[in-house]
């Protein structure tokens, strides 16, 4: 089994092809769009949930079989059809043109793998087991859900506001004791408690005690 590098991609305008057109299919595209990616499915048919996400301008349809030219200038390839023959084509022509492609559930096709994540804001966890047990990587994410709530978006919104005024206004040694306090836990617990205003009041006040 190859030893897959972790990596975080800005698809934001970019070209992926995804090859099928039924509900797996259905659930990349709408991971690869909430992702802000521009989306090409080839495909004969698509389910109607898939159809109604074509709109010409982010997510377009090839209404055909697949063929290598489908390629193009994509920057990332999923393969989600129940045709082994059209997968192992998929696979072997994006390896041949040094895309990274996925053919789900069928790891022995893919060049990366879509690992199972969870999101809270801007807090992004993705659990892989190199293709081991797909199963086993939605278990350790759910146990991740239970560690990171909801006020996870909000703690990191909260401090991303600061970031900037912590950079340009505190030199490097009052910069580490400033995050080391506001990320020491209280600022977080309470957000969670429903007290953002307090939080907000406890970031304020280590930073102007920092100030010259």
């Amino acid at each position: 089994m190859p030893q897959y590098y972790p990596i975080f991609m800005d698809l934001k305008a970019q070209p992926v092809l995804v090859v099928g057109g039924g509900i797996v299919a259905l659930r990349k595209v709408q991971t690869l769009l909430h992702h802000e990616a521009v989306v090409y499915i080839v495909s004969p048919r698509l389910v109607t949930e898939l159809k109604e996400l074509v709109d010409g301008i982010s997510c377009f349809w090839l209404e055909k079989e697949y063929s290598s030219e489908d390629l193009k200038d994509a920057v990332l390839v999923f393969s989600c059809t129940e045709k082994e023959d059209v997968n192992a084509k998929v696979s072997s022509d994006a390896i041949a043109q040094h895309r990274p492609v996925n053919v789900v559930d069928d790891p022995e096709k893919c060049s990366f793998l879509v690992p199972s994540m969870m999101e809270r804001g801007d807090l992004k966890i993705a659990v892989s087991t190199g293709g081991s047990s797909p199963i086993v990587a939605r278990q350790v994410r759910a146990e991740l859900e239970n560690s990171y709530g909801d006020e996870m978006a909000e703690y990191l919104r909260l401090l991303k506001t600061w970031r900037t005024l912590a950079k340009t206004k505190l030199p490097p040694e009052k910069r580490s004791v400033f995050w080391d306090k506001v990320t020491d836990g209280e600022v977080r617990s309470l957000i969670k408690a429903d007290r953002s205003a307090e939080a907000e009041g406890v970031i304020e006040h280590c930073f102007l005690s920092l100030l010259d």
